[in-house]
Protein backbone atom coordinates (compact mmCIF):
# COMPACT_ATOMS: atom_id res chain seq x y z
CA UNK A 1 0.00 0.00 0.00
CA UNK A 2 1.03 3.48 -0.82
CA UNK A 3 3.12 5.00 2.30
CA UNK A 4 0.49 7.74 1.61
CA UNK A 5 -2.65 6.53 1.49
CA UNK A 6 -1.58 4.66 4.92
CA UNK A 7 -0.59 8.10 6.73
CA UNK A 8 -4.18 9.23 5.44
CA UNK A 9 -5.95 6.41 6.87
CA UNK A 10 -4.32 6.62 10.15
CA UNK A 11 -5.41 9.81 10.63
CA UNK A 12 -8.93 9.38 9.33
CA UNK A 13 -8.69 6.43 11.67
CA UNK A 14 -7.38 8.95 14.04
CA UNK A 15 -10.56 11.57 13.62
CA UNK A 16 -12.83 8.59 13.72
CA UNK A 17 -11.90 7.90 16.92
CA UNK A 18 -11.46 11.41 18.25
CA UNK A 19 -14.91 11.64 17.06
CA UNK A 20 -16.46 8.40 19.08
CA UNK A 21 -14.99 9.30 22.25
CA UNK A 22 -15.60 13.16 22.43
CA UNK A 23 -18.73 13.29 20.52
CA UNK A 24 -20.48 9.67 20.46
CA UNK A 25 -23.66 10.81 19.73
CA UNK A 26 -22.66 12.14 16.51
CA UNK A 27 -22.03 8.93 14.67
CA UNK A 28 -25.05 7.85 16.54
CA UNK A 29 -27.34 10.05 15.34
CA UNK A 30 -26.02 10.19 11.78
CA UNK A 31 -27.11 6.42 12.03
CA UNK A 32 -30.35 7.05 13.22
CA UNK A 33 -31.03 9.63 10.91
CA UNK A 34 -30.59 7.65 7.75
CA UNK A 35 -32.33 4.75 9.05
CA UNK A 36 -34.90 6.34 11.12
CA UNK A 37 -37.77 6.15 8.45
CA UNK A 38 -37.19 2.40 8.49
CA UNK A 39 -36.53 1.58 11.88
CA UNK A 40 -39.96 2.94 12.86
CA UNK A 41 -42.24 1.24 10.15
CA UNK A 42 -45.26 -1.21 12.08
CA UNK A 43 -43.26 -4.62 11.73
CA UNK A 44 -46.25 -6.62 13.32
CA UNK A 45 -48.38 -9.01 11.18
CA UNK A 46 -52.29 -9.66 13.14
CA UNK A 47 -53.41 -13.09 11.32
CA UNK A 48 -56.73 -13.56 11.17
CA UNK A 49 -57.92 -9.69 10.48
CA UNK A 50 -59.08 -7.92 7.75
CA UNK A 51 -61.43 -5.05 6.45
CA UNK A 52 -63.14 -3.98 3.59
CA UNK A 53 -63.22 -0.61 2.77
CA UNK A 54 -66.46 0.37 1.73
CA UNK A 55 -67.00 4.27 -0.15
CA UNK A 56 -70.31 5.58 0.96
CA UNK A 57 -72.91 8.08 -0.41
CA UNK A 58 -72.95 11.60 -1.42
CA UNK A 59 -74.79 12.35 1.89
CA UNK A 60 -71.32 11.63 4.12
CA UNK A 61 -69.91 14.83 2.23
CA UNK A 62 -67.93 17.46 4.03
CA UNK A 63 -64.65 18.33 5.90
CA UNK A 64 -64.90 16.53 9.06
CA UNK A 65 -62.22 16.92 12.17
CA UNK A 66 -64.10 15.06 14.94
CA UNK A 67 -66.12 12.44 14.59
CA UNK A 68 -68.17 10.08 17.79
CA UNK A 69 -70.96 8.03 18.48
CA UNK A 70 -73.58 9.65 20.81
CA UNK A 71 -75.32 8.43 23.75
CA UNK A 72 -78.07 7.70 21.19
CA UNK A 73 -76.02 5.74 19.26
CA UNK A 74 -75.84 7.96 16.15
CA UNK A 75 -72.57 9.00 14.77
CA UNK A 76 -71.98 12.83 15.58
CA UNK A 77 -69.34 14.37 12.97
CA UNK A 78 -67.95 18.37 13.42
CA UNK A 79 -67.09 19.66 10.49
CA UNK A 80 -64.13 22.37 10.00
CA UNK A 81 -67.02 25.47 9.89
CA UNK A 82 -68.21 24.52 13.09
CA UNK A 83 -71.58 22.55 11.61
CA UNK A 84 -72.22 19.37 13.90
CA UNK A 85 -74.09 16.50 11.84
CA UNK A 86 -75.70 13.37 12.89
CA UNK A 87 -76.02 10.50 10.86
CA UNK A 88 -77.77 7.11 11.76
CA UNK A 89 -76.56 3.86 11.11
CA UNK A 90 -78.13 2.05 8.84
CA UNK A 91 -77.99 -2.25 8.88
CA UNK A 92 -75.48 -2.28 5.85
CA UNK A 93 -73.02 0.11 7.73
CA UNK A 94 -73.72 2.96 5.79
CA UNK A 95 -74.44 6.15 6.95
CA UNK A 96 -77.86 8.64 6.88
CA UNK A 97 -77.82 12.40 7.33
CA UNK A 98 -80.32 13.01 10.01
CA UNK A 99 -79.63 16.86 11.09
CA UNK A 100 -77.08 19.35 10.31
CA UNK A 101 -76.65 22.15 13.95
CA UNK A 102 -75.90 25.47 12.97
CA UNK A 103 -74.29 26.34 16.41
CA UNK A 104 -72.92 30.03 15.58
CA UNK A 105 -75.63 30.60 12.80
CA UNK A 106 -74.37 31.31 9.45
CA UNK A 107 -70.83 31.51 10.38
CA UNK A 108 -68.23 29.74 9.99
CA UNK A 109 -65.81 29.44 13.51
CA UNK A 110 -62.83 26.84 12.38
CA UNK A 111 -63.55 23.61 14.84
CA UNK A 112 -61.32 21.12 15.83
CA UNK A 113 -63.09 18.82 19.05
CA UNK A 114 -66.37 17.01 19.62
CA UNK A 115 -67.13 14.97 22.64
CA UNK A 116 -70.13 14.58 24.72
CA UNK A 117 -70.37 15.23 28.29
CA UNK A 118 -70.63 12.48 31.41
CA UNK A 119 -74.09 13.83 32.10
CA UNK A 120 -75.36 13.14 28.23
CA UNK A 121 -78.29 10.95 27.81
CA UNK A 122 -80.17 10.09 24.57
CA UNK A 123 -82.68 12.42 25.34
CA UNK A 124 -80.51 15.04 26.70
CA UNK A 125 -77.70 15.40 24.24
CA UNK A 126 -74.71 17.96 26.03
CA UNK A 127 -71.61 18.42 23.73
CA UNK A 128 -68.10 20.40 24.19
CA UNK A 129 -66.10 21.82 21.54
CA UNK A 130 -62.85 23.96 21.00
CA UNK A 131 -62.71 26.11 18.20
CA UNK A 132 -61.47 29.40 16.77
CA UNK A 133 -62.19 32.90 17.00
CA UNK A 134 -60.26 33.42 13.54
CA UNK A 135 -59.48 32.05 10.75
CA UNK A 136 -56.58 30.18 9.48
CA UNK A 137 -54.12 29.93 6.45
CA UNK A 138 -54.94 25.97 5.03
CA UNK A 139 -58.60 26.25 4.88
CA UNK A 140 -60.64 28.99 3.99
CA UNK A 141 -64.34 29.87 4.50
CA UNK A 142 -66.54 32.29 2.08
CA UNK A 143 -67.60 34.49 5.50
CA UNK A 144 -64.04 34.63 6.68
CA UNK A 145 -62.06 38.39 6.48
CA UNK A 146 -59.52 38.65 4.48
CA UNK A 147 -57.68 40.35 7.43
CA UNK A 148 -57.61 39.96 10.78
CA UNK A 149 -56.11 40.46 14.24
CA UNK A 150 -52.81 38.52 14.70
CA UNK A 151 -52.26 39.70 17.70
CA UNK A 152 -55.50 38.04 19.23
CA UNK A 153 -55.69 35.00 21.37
CA UNK A 154 -58.19 33.47 19.61
CA UNK A 155 -59.02 30.15 21.18
CA UNK A 156 -62.35 29.26 22.45
CA UNK A 157 -64.48 26.64 23.68
CA UNK A 158 -68.16 26.38 23.89
CA UNK A 159 -71.19 23.80 25.67
CA UNK A 160 -73.75 22.61 23.76
CA UNK A 161 -77.31 21.28 24.28
CA UNK A 162 -78.69 19.35 21.33
CA UNK A 163 -82.44 18.47 20.40
CA UNK A 164 -82.33 14.73 20.30
CA UNK A 165 -85.04 15.36 17.17
CA UNK A 166 -84.79 18.34 15.84
CA UNK A 167 -81.82 20.08 14.01
CA UNK A 168 -82.14 22.61 16.58
CA UNK A 169 -79.07 24.03 18.70
CA UNK A 170 -81.22 24.18 22.16
CA UNK A 171 -78.47 26.26 24.07
CA UNK A 172 -75.12 27.13 23.03
CA UNK A 173 -72.55 28.51 26.01
CA UNK A 174 -69.19 30.32 25.40
CA UNK A 175 -67.30 29.19 28.11
CA UNK A 176 -64.09 29.81 27.71
CA UNK A 177 -62.22 32.48 25.93
CA UNK A 178 -58.42 33.72 25.45
CA UNK A 179 -56.76 30.50 25.01
CA UNK A 180 -53.28 30.85 23.23
CA UNK A 181 -53.95 30.51 19.65
CA UNK A 182 -52.48 33.32 18.17
CA UNK A 183 -49.86 34.49 15.35
CA UNK A 184 -49.55 34.58 11.59
CA UNK A 185 -50.88 31.40 9.94
CA UNK A 186 -53.22 30.02 13.76
CA UNK A 187 -51.47 26.83 12.80
CA UNK A 188 -51.88 25.01 16.08
CA UNK A 189 -54.91 25.09 17.59
CA UNK A 190 -57.16 23.76 21.10
CA UNK A 191 -57.98 20.32 19.34
CA UNK A 192 -59.49 17.76 20.38
CA UNK A 193 -61.33 16.92 23.74
CA UNK A 194 -61.40 13.85 25.80
CA UNK A 195 -63.15 13.32 29.81
CA UNK A 196 -61.24 10.98 31.87
CA UNK A 197 -62.78 8.34 34.42
CA UNK A 198 -62.62 11.69 37.09
CA UNK A 199 -65.73 13.34 35.16
CA UNK A 200 -63.17 16.36 33.93
CA UNK A 201 -62.32 17.84 30.18
CA UNK A 202 -58.71 16.88 28.73
CA UNK A 203 -57.76 18.64 25.63
CA UNK A 204 -54.02 19.25 23.90
CA UNK A 205 -53.18 22.86 23.24
CA UNK A 206 -51.40 23.36 20.44
CA UNK A 207 -47.87 24.87 20.60
CA UNK A 208 -46.84 28.24 18.74
CA UNK A 209 -43.43 27.80 17.48
CA UNK A 210 -41.30 25.17 16.00
CA UNK A 211 -38.83 24.15 18.86
CA UNK A 212 -40.04 26.58 21.94
CA UNK A 213 -38.69 30.43 20.96
CA UNK A 214 -39.88 32.53 18.64
CA UNK A 215 -39.14 32.31 14.87
CA UNK A 216 -37.98 35.88 14.60
CA UNK A 217 -38.91 36.63 11.41
CA UNK A 218 -40.78 39.75 10.77
CA UNK A 219 -44.10 38.57 9.04
CA UNK A 220 -44.18 35.30 11.77
CA UNK A 221 -44.76 37.83 15.08
CA UNK A 222 -46.29 37.70 17.28
CA UNK A 223 -45.27 34.10 17.40
CA UNK A 224 -44.18 32.80 20.71
CA UNK A 225 -45.28 30.41 23.49
CA UNK A 226 -47.54 30.97 26.05
CA UNK A 227 -47.86 29.44 29.21
CA UNK A 228 -50.60 27.12 28.64
CA UNK A 229 -49.75 26.21 25.28
CA UNK A 230 -47.94 23.34 23.78
CA UNK A 231 -49.63 20.92 26.53
CA UNK A 232 -52.96 19.21 27.70
CA UNK A 233 -54.93 21.17 29.35
CA UNK A 234 -57.90 19.93 32.06
CA UNK A 235 -60.94 21.65 32.91
CA UNK A 236 -63.05 20.93 35.82
CA UNK A 237 -66.16 21.99 34.74
CA UNK A 238 -67.61 22.06 38.38
CA UNK A 239 -65.42 24.90 39.25
CA UNK A 240 -66.67 27.41 36.38
CA UNK A 241 -67.62 30.85 37.75
CA UNK A 242 -71.11 31.38 37.07
CA UNK A 243 -70.22 34.30 34.97
CA UNK A 244 -69.25 33.27 31.51
CA UNK A 245 -66.64 32.82 29.10
CA UNK A 246 -63.81 32.28 31.90
CA UNK A 247 -61.08 34.20 30.14
CA UNK A 248 -57.72 31.99 30.25
CA UNK A 249 -55.75 34.45 28.88
CA UNK A 250 -52.85 34.93 31.01
CA UNK A 251 -50.10 37.36 32.24
CA UNK A 252 -48.10 36.91 29.09
CA UNK A 253 -50.73 38.17 27.36
CA UNK A 254 -51.73 41.14 29.11
CA UNK A 255 -54.08 39.10 30.99
CA UNK A 256 -54.55 37.75 34.75
CA UNK A 257 -55.34 34.20 34.88
CA UNK A 258 -53.49 32.24 36.58
CA UNK A 259 -53.75 28.42 36.23
CA UNK A 260 -51.95 27.64 39.08
CA UNK A 261 -53.88 28.97 41.53
CA UNK A 262 -55.61 25.60 43.41
CA UNK A 263 -59.17 26.96 42.53
CA UNK A 264 -58.43 27.33 38.70
CA UNK A 265 -61.05 25.66 36.96
CA UNK A 266 -58.70 25.13 33.94
CA UNK A 267 -55.16 23.90 34.74
CA UNK A 268 -51.82 22.19 33.06
CA UNK A 269 -52.12 18.73 33.28
CA UNK A 270 -49.02 17.82 31.48
CA UNK A 271 -46.54 20.10 28.93
CA UNK A 272 -44.06 19.69 26.23
CA UNK A 273 -46.69 18.11 24.32
CA UNK A 274 -46.04 20.52 20.42
CA UNK A 275 -49.43 19.68 18.69
CA UNK A 276 -51.32 16.69 20.12
CA UNK A 277 -54.03 16.74 18.04
CA UNK A 278 -56.31 13.56 19.68
CA UNK A 279 -55.87 11.66 22.94
CA UNK A 280 -57.79 9.02 24.43
CA UNK A 281 -58.37 7.46 27.97
CA UNK A 282 -57.88 3.76 27.57
CA UNK A 283 -59.57 1.24 29.60
CA UNK A 284 -56.07 0.43 31.58
CA UNK A 285 -56.45 3.70 33.25
CA UNK A 286 -53.96 5.59 31.00
CA UNK A 287 -54.22 8.36 28.61
CA UNK A 288 -52.72 8.40 25.22
CA UNK A 289 -52.10 11.52 23.00
CA UNK A 290 -50.61 11.55 19.23
CA UNK A 291 -48.05 14.83 18.80
CA UNK A 292 -47.03 16.10 15.81
CA UNK A 293 -43.21 16.96 15.99
CA UNK A 294 -41.65 19.89 14.73
CA UNK A 295 -39.79 20.91 11.51
CA UNK A 296 -35.86 21.56 11.26
CA UNK A 297 -34.22 24.88 11.36
CA UNK A 298 -36.51 26.22 14.42
CA UNK A 299 -34.95 27.82 17.09
CA UNK A 300 -34.86 26.73 20.93
CA UNK A 301 -34.97 29.10 23.93
CA UNK A 302 -31.68 29.20 26.73
CA UNK A 303 -31.49 28.86 30.43
CA UNK A 304 -28.77 31.77 30.13
CA UNK A 305 -30.19 34.63 32.02
CA UNK A 306 -27.15 36.70 29.79
CA UNK A 307 -28.48 35.85 26.53
CA UNK A 308 -29.90 38.31 24.25
CA UNK A 309 -32.86 35.01 23.43
CA UNK A 310 -33.42 34.69 27.55
CA UNK A 311 -37.07 34.44 27.91
CA UNK A 312 -38.03 34.43 32.23
CA UNK A 313 -40.06 31.49 33.65
CA UNK A 314 -43.51 32.66 34.83
CA UNK A 315 -43.36 34.47 38.41
CA UNK A 316 -44.42 31.44 40.33
CA UNK A 317 -41.49 29.13 38.70
CA UNK A 318 -38.10 28.42 40.75
CA UNK A 319 -35.87 27.23 38.13
CA UNK A 320 -33.31 25.05 39.55
CA UNK A 321 -31.92 23.25 36.60
CA UNK A 322 -28.59 24.32 34.65
CA UNK A 323 -28.04 27.46 33.23
CA UNK A 324 -26.18 26.71 29.99
CA UNK A 325 -28.64 24.97 27.96
CA UNK A 326 -28.19 27.13 24.94
CA UNK A 327 -30.36 28.42 22.33
CA UNK A 328 -30.16 26.66 19.16
CA UNK A 329 -30.39 29.08 15.94
CA UNK A 330 -31.99 26.87 13.06
CA UNK A 331 -31.84 23.23 14.78
CA UNK A 332 -31.51 20.45 13.21
CA UNK A 333 -32.81 18.00 11.53
CA UNK A 334 -36.96 18.02 11.59
CA UNK A 335 -37.93 16.21 14.49
CA UNK A 336 -40.18 12.72 15.07
CA UNK A 337 -43.67 12.66 15.22
CA UNK A 338 -44.69 10.53 18.77
CA UNK A 339 -47.35 9.18 21.18
CA UNK A 340 -47.16 9.82 24.63
CA UNK A 341 -48.44 8.19 27.58
CA UNK A 342 -49.46 10.61 29.57
CA UNK A 343 -48.88 11.54 33.24
CA UNK A 344 -50.03 14.25 35.32
CA UNK A 345 -47.29 16.97 35.15
CA UNK A 346 -44.95 15.30 33.25
CA UNK A 347 -43.21 16.76 30.55
CA UNK A 348 -42.58 15.54 26.67
CA UNK A 349 -40.10 17.64 24.92
CA UNK A 350 -41.35 20.97 23.23
CA UNK A 351 -39.28 23.46 25.11
CA UNK A 352 -41.57 26.64 26.55
CA UNK A 353 -38.97 29.71 28.64
CA UNK A 354 -41.91 30.52 30.22
CA UNK A 355 -42.42 26.83 32.18
CA UNK A 356 -38.85 27.23 32.48
CA UNK A 357 -38.23 23.73 30.08
CA UNK A 358 -35.77 24.88 27.82
CA UNK A 359 -34.40 21.16 26.23
CA UNK A 360 -35.94 19.68 22.78
CA UNK A 361 -36.94 16.08 23.14
CA UNK A 362 -33.57 13.90 24.28
CA UNK A 363 -31.19 16.84 24.13
CA UNK A 364 -27.95 16.01 22.39
CA UNK A 365 -29.55 12.68 20.94
CA UNK A 366 -32.02 14.33 18.94
CA UNK A 367 -30.41 17.76 17.96
CA UNK A 368 -27.32 17.74 15.23
CA UNK A 369 -25.84 21.36 16.30
CA UNK A 370 -22.99 21.39 17.81
CA UNK A 371 -24.32 23.64 20.48
CA UNK A 372 -26.28 20.73 22.00
CA UNK A 373 -22.97 18.63 22.74
CA UNK A 374 -23.64 17.24 25.73
CA UNK A 375 -27.46 18.64 26.55
CA UNK A 376 -29.38 16.19 29.45
CA UNK A 377 -32.97 15.66 28.65
CA UNK A 378 -34.84 17.82 31.15
CA UNK A 379 -35.31 16.08 34.46
CA UNK A 380 -39.04 15.93 34.15
CA UNK A 381 -38.53 14.62 30.59
CA UNK A 382 -40.84 11.31 30.61
CA UNK A 383 -40.04 10.15 27.18
CA UNK A 384 -42.67 8.89 24.41
CA UNK A 385 -44.49 5.50 24.66
CA UNK A 386 -44.36 5.01 20.66
CA UNK A 387 -42.26 6.62 17.87
CA UNK A 388 -43.73 7.12 14.39
CA UNK A 389 -41.09 8.27 13.01
CA UNK A 390 -40.13 11.51 10.51
CA UNK A 391 -43.56 13.63 8.89
CA UNK A 392 -45.84 11.09 9.74
CA UNK A 393 -48.88 13.51 11.11
CA UNK A 394 -50.61 10.96 13.40
CA UNK A 395 -54.05 12.16 14.21
CA UNK A 396 -57.24 10.54 15.76
CA UNK A 397 -56.55 7.82 18.35
CA UNK A 398 -59.23 5.43 19.65
CA UNK A 399 -59.54 2.12 21.67
CA UNK A 400 -60.93 -0.94 19.71
CA UNK A 401 -63.59 -2.33 21.97
CA UNK A 402 -65.96 -4.92 20.23
CA UNK A 403 -65.14 -8.54 20.39
CA UNK A 404 -64.84 -8.86 16.16
CA UNK A 405 -62.22 -11.18 15.35
CA UNK A 406 -62.40 -13.16 18.56
CA UNK A 407 -61.56 -10.24 20.32
CA UNK A 408 -57.60 -10.00 18.75
CA UNK A 409 -57.88 -5.99 18.25
CA UNK A 410 -59.76 -5.19 21.42
CA UNK A 411 -57.39 -3.03 23.90
CA UNK A 412 -55.29 -2.06 21.02
CA UNK A 413 -55.27 1.86 19.43
CA UNK A 414 -55.91 2.51 15.74
CA UNK A 415 -54.37 5.84 15.13
CA UNK A 416 -54.67 8.04 11.97
CA UNK A 417 -52.23 8.59 9.91
CA UNK A 418 -52.13 11.82 7.49
CA UNK A 419 -48.85 11.38 5.78
CA UNK A 420 -49.00 8.08 5.10
CA UNK A 421 -52.57 7.75 4.20
CA UNK A 422 -53.62 4.69 6.27
CA UNK A 423 -54.23 3.54 10.52
CA UNK A 424 -51.60 1.84 11.68
CA UNK A 425 -52.65 -0.54 14.67
CA UNK A 426 -50.71 -0.03 18.18
CA UNK A 427 -50.90 -2.68 20.98
CA UNK A 428 -50.23 -1.15 24.72
CA UNK A 429 -48.64 -3.63 27.41
CA UNK A 430 -45.75 -4.05 29.62
CA UNK A 431 -44.85 -2.90 33.04
CA UNK A 432 -45.06 1.07 31.79
CA UNK A 433 -48.07 -0.03 29.48
CA UNK A 434 -46.11 1.91 26.53
CA UNK A 435 -46.25 0.40 22.93
CA UNK A 436 -45.10 -2.95 22.83
CA UNK A 437 -46.56 -4.14 19.31
CA UNK A 438 -47.17 -2.46 16.37
CA UNK A 439 -49.35 -3.30 12.72
CA UNK A 440 -49.34 -2.00 9.56
CA UNK A 441 -53.00 -1.15 9.05
CA UNK A 442 -52.62 -1.13 5.63
CA UNK A 443 -52.10 -5.02 5.54
CA UNK A 444 -55.32 -5.76 7.19
CA UNK A 445 -57.10 -3.25 4.85
CA UNK A 446 -57.04 -0.23 6.62
CA UNK A 447 -55.85 2.29 3.76
CA UNK A 448 -57.58 5.83 3.00
CA UNK A 449 -57.87 7.49 -0.11
CA UNK A 450 -56.41 10.79 1.43
CA UNK A 451 -55.68 12.88 4.66
CA UNK A 452 -57.44 10.49 7.50
CA UNK A 453 -57.82 13.31 10.53
CA UNK A 454 -59.91 10.80 12.75
CA UNK A 455 -61.56 7.19 13.27
CA UNK A 456 -64.45 6.17 15.60
CA UNK A 457 -65.82 2.48 16.17
CA UNK A 458 -68.99 1.55 16.33
CA UNK A 459 -68.21 -1.13 19.27
CA UNK A 460 -71.54 -2.49 18.03
CA UNK A 461 -70.39 -3.70 14.75
CA UNK A 462 -66.83 -3.47 15.37
CA UNK A 463 -66.97 -1.18 11.48
CA UNK A 464 -64.74 1.93 11.47
CA UNK A 465 -65.40 5.66 10.26
CA UNK A 466 -62.52 7.12 9.18
CA UNK A 467 -63.15 11.11 8.29
CA UNK A 468 -61.31 11.04 5.30
CA UNK A 469 -60.19 15.33 5.33
CA UNK A 470 -58.57 15.71 2.17
CA UNK A 471 -61.41 13.96 0.24
CA UNK A 472 -63.75 15.70 2.37
CA UNK A 473 -66.08 12.14 3.07
CA UNK A 474 -66.34 9.83 5.84
CA UNK A 475 -65.02 5.84 4.84
CA UNK A 476 -66.38 3.01 5.81
CA UNK A 477 -64.10 -0.35 6.93
CA UNK A 478 -66.14 -3.33 7.83
CA UNK A 479 -64.69 -6.04 9.51
CA UNK A 480 -64.73 -9.44 7.44
CA UNK A 481 -64.31 -12.49 9.89
CA UNK A 482 -65.33 -14.89 6.96
CA UNK A 483 -65.81 -14.32 3.08
CA UNK A 484 -69.32 -13.85 3.96
CA UNK A 485 -69.20 -10.95 5.86
CA UNK A 486 -67.86 -9.19 2.86
CA UNK A 487 -70.70 -6.38 1.82
CA UNK A 488 -71.92 -5.96 -1.61
CA UNK A 489 -71.88 -2.18 -2.86
CA UNK A 490 -71.89 -0.20 -6.22
CA UNK A 491 -70.04 2.69 -5.46
CA UNK A 492 -66.55 3.41 -6.66
CA UNK A 493 -63.75 5.55 -5.80
CA UNK A 494 -63.89 8.98 -8.20
CA UNK A 495 -61.28 10.39 -6.66
CA UNK A 496 -58.96 9.30 -9.98
CA UNK A 497 -61.46 9.94 -12.31
CA UNK A 498 -59.93 11.80 -15.66
CA UNK A 499 -60.75 15.15 -15.76
CA UNK A 500 -59.47 19.13 -16.78
CA UNK A 501 -55.75 19.06 -15.85
CA UNK A 502 -56.13 22.62 -14.08
CA UNK A 503 -59.25 21.53 -11.80
CA UNK A 504 -57.57 17.72 -11.82
CA UNK A 505 -54.37 19.83 -10.21
CA UNK A 506 -56.57 21.84 -7.56
CA UNK A 507 -58.41 18.13 -6.50
CA UNK A 508 -54.59 16.68 -5.57
CA UNK A 509 -54.13 20.24 -3.77
CA UNK A 510 -56.40 20.95 -1.93
CA UNK A 511 -56.25 16.84 -0.79
CA UNK A 512 -52.96 16.69 -0.11
CA UNK A 513 -50.84 19.98 -0.12
CA UNK A 514 -53.28 22.54 1.37
CA UNK A 515 -52.98 21.11 4.94
CA UNK A 516 -49.32 22.11 4.43
CA UNK A 517 -49.19 25.16 2.11
CA UNK A 518 -52.02 27.01 2.62
CA UNK A 519 -55.63 26.92 1.02
CA UNK A 520 -54.03 29.65 -1.74
CA UNK A 521 -50.68 28.42 -1.36
CA UNK A 522 -49.82 31.54 1.13
CA UNK A 523 -47.98 29.11 3.26
CA UNK A 524 -49.20 27.16 6.54
CA UNK A 525 -46.54 24.41 8.34
CA UNK A 526 -44.62 24.35 5.17
CA UNK A 527 -43.42 27.29 3.24
CA UNK A 528 -45.50 29.75 0.37
CA UNK A 529 -45.85 29.17 -2.57
CA UNK A 530 -46.77 32.10 -4.02
CA UNK A 531 -44.43 34.85 -2.74
CA UNK A 532 -41.82 34.07 -5.57
CA UNK A 533 -39.27 32.50 -2.90
CA UNK A 534 -38.38 28.87 -3.88
CA UNK A 535 -36.68 27.14 -1.33
CA UNK A 536 -34.88 24.48 -4.15
CA UNK A 537 -36.00 26.57 -7.22
CA UNK A 538 -39.08 26.43 -9.48
CA UNK A 539 -37.58 24.75 -12.02
CA UNK A 540 -37.09 21.84 -9.24
CA UNK A 541 -41.10 21.88 -8.29
CA UNK A 542 -41.62 18.27 -10.31
CA UNK A 543 -38.19 16.64 -8.80
CA UNK A 544 -39.48 18.36 -5.28
CA UNK A 545 -43.04 17.03 -5.40
CA UNK A 546 -41.54 13.40 -6.39
CA UNK A 547 -38.72 12.56 -4.42
CA UNK A 548 -39.35 14.78 -1.60
CA UNK A 549 -37.18 17.61 -0.68
CA UNK A 550 -33.20 16.77 0.91
CA UNK A 551 -33.70 17.13 4.74
CA UNK A 552 -37.75 14.89 4.17
CA UNK A 553 -39.69 18.07 5.44
CA UNK A 554 -41.38 17.64 2.17
CA UNK A 555 -42.70 13.69 1.69
CA UNK A 556 -42.04 11.88 -1.64
CA UNK A 557 -45.03 11.79 -3.68
CA UNK A 558 -43.86 9.47 -6.69
CA UNK A 559 -45.28 6.56 -5.08
CA UNK A 560 -48.63 7.76 -4.50
CA UNK A 561 -49.30 10.29 -7.64
CA UNK A 562 -48.61 9.44 -11.30
CA UNK A 563 -46.36 11.55 -13.75
CA UNK A 564 -49.87 13.09 -15.17
CA UNK A 565 -50.75 14.10 -11.81
CA UNK A 566 -47.98 15.81 -10.73
CA UNK A 567 -47.97 17.72 -13.98
CA UNK A 568 -51.64 18.73 -12.72
CA UNK A 569 -50.46 19.83 -9.18
CA UNK A 570 -47.64 21.85 -10.90
CA UNK A 571 -49.63 23.76 -13.29
CA UNK A 572 -52.25 24.69 -10.45
CA UNK A 573 -49.59 25.63 -8.54
CA UNK A 574 -48.64 27.89 -10.75
CA UNK A 575 -51.64 29.16 -11.50
CA UNK A 576 -51.70 30.59 -8.00
CA UNK A 577 -48.69 32.26 -7.83
CA UNK A 578 -50.20 34.41 -11.57
CA UNK A 579 -53.37 34.81 -9.24
CA UNK A 580 -51.24 36.66 -6.72
CA UNK A 581 -50.02 38.55 -8.84
CA UNK A 582 -53.13 39.70 -10.31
Amino acid sequence: MNGKIKKLLVVLLAMGLVILVFYPNRLNRYVKRKFRAYATTPKGTMEGVMFQKIVLGEGVKGQFTSLLIGPDDKLYAAAIDGKIRRFLFLPSGDLQLEHTFQPFGEASKLTIGLAFDPASRSDSLIVWTTYSEVPTSWVTFADAPKVYDTSKWAGSMARMHLDDTTDKVLKNEWVIKDLPLFGPNHENFANSIAFGPDGKLYFGQGANTGMGLCDCEEHQEPSREALLSGAVLCLDPNKLPQTLPLSVKTSDGGGSYDPYQDIAPLKIYATGLRNAYDLVWHSNGQLYATINGSGGNENTPTSDPGSPYYIPPYTTIDYTGPKNIPAVRGAQPDQNDFMARVEQGGYYGHPNPLRAEYVLNHGDADVDNYEYNGVAPDVNFRGFAYDFGPHIAPTGIMEYKSETFNGKLQGCLIVARMGRNDLVIVKPGGEKLDIVNDYNGATVGLKVGSGPLDVVEDTKTGNLYVSEFGNGTITLFHPIEKETDRLVHDRVDSSKEIMDPLEGGRLIYKQNCQICHGAEGQGAIGPSLVDGEWIYGKEDMMRIIENGSEKGTMPAWKDTLSNKETNWVVRYVLSLEKREKE
